[in-house]
């Protein structure tokens, strides 16, 4: 995963700090540090539905590059 994508995603995390979202990505974050675990189902479809409905291009494809990390 790149290093960019990361910074874009902790950057949300902390400007948004008291959402579902910011929480989730930030979990996420943390695991694609680890990988302590294996990602569930859910986190993939839930990153898909936030993907899907992200209207900043830099963020969004962020989120994509976390997804092919994680997921794929």
């Amino acid at each position: 995963m790149q290093e960019y994508s990361r910074i874009l995603i902790e950057q949300y995390c902390l400007t948004h700090r008291a959402t579902k979202k910011s929480n989730f990505l930030r979990s996420l974050l943390e695991l694609s540090y680890s990988l302590e675990r294996e990602p569930e189902d859910w986190e993939a479809i839930k990153l898909e539905q936030y993907i899907s409905r992200e209207k900043n291009p830099e963020l969004k494809e962020a989120l994509e590059d976390l997804d092919d990390y994680l997921f794929c």
